[in-house]
């Protein structure tokens, strides 16, 4: 058997070409599992974000409950809030209140399927008193009474959040109660 052997040298010119292809592939590689990585967390957040809404909205209802069926007088409201209720709104307390037990009151009727890392709590203001003449509040007398009269007025921030402390929703509403 006879061989030939060549005398040209061979220049490697098909291992560069697929070096670089290889480096090529190994960087789209990379580039999709960063995207997925990124994609995967943002995804996390947001349902980190809704668990916080749906505590804080949960939490509305339960200070709105509260205020119809406990507050029967404004006297208990003071500047200090040792008890989660506040006199003087035209300061933001919300955001300098610590929301721990002593300044804000917790809504312990809030369930979901994701443990929450704190229970929602809330703050309740007395906002002002609001004279009503005639029946602005009470459209054709429906209903019982005529509808004037005082309306105190309370706004209630709610603070909850979802698996992770860290992931606060606020939520603020204005509640109307003739006392």
């Amino acid at each position: 058997m006879t061989y030939f052997i060549s005398d040209k040298k061979q220049s490697g010119a098909a291992l560069v070409v697929s070096l670089l292809i290889l480096l090529v592939m190994t960087l789209l590689g990379v580039s999709s599992l960063q995207t997925s990585t990124m994609e995967e967390k943002m995804a996390g957040n947001t349902r980190e974000r809704q668990q916080a809404f749906e505590a804080a909205e949960a939490a509305i209802i339960g200070a709105e409950l509260f205020v119809k069926n406990n507050i029967a007088v404004t006297s208990n409201f003071d500047t200090d809030g040792s008890d989660g209720l506040y006199d003087n709104v035209l300061q933001e307390r919300w955001k300098t209140v610590a929301w721990s037990a002593t300044d804000s009151l917790v809504y312990s009727g809030y369930t979901s399927d994701y443990s929450a890392a704190s229970q929602p709590r809330y703050i309740i203001e007395h906002y002002g008193t609001t004279t009503s003449s005639g029946n602005q509040y009470n459209l054709s007398n429906y209903g019982q009474g005529a509808g004037g009269g005082e309306v105190e007025l309370f706004r209630i921030t709610v603070r909850g959040t979802g698996a992770d402390d860290r992931t606060p929703v606020f939520l603020q509403t204005t509640y109307g109660k003739i006392l």
